[in-house]
């Protein structure tokens, strides 16, 4: 059962790394990080969100 889960965990956690970055070469991000110097809160929570997703997925493989 932990093997299903962690198997999702890091299916969803490459999934949401992928999606973080194409989010991240958007205009949107590309104007922000151009005013702010930096990515908005949304991708970082998406990319962290995802890495934190694979570790926890691969520490229950």
């Amino acid at each position: 059962m932990t093997n299903l889960i962690g198997i999702i965990l890091v299916i969803a956690g490459i999934a949401a790394l992928i999606y973080g970055y194409m989010e991240s070469r958007s205009a949107k991000e590309r104007t922000a990080r151009l005013v702010l110097g930096r990515f908005t809160q949304r991708t970082l929570i998406i990319l962290i969100g995802g890495a934190i997703a694979i570790v926890l997925g691969l520490i229950l493989l």
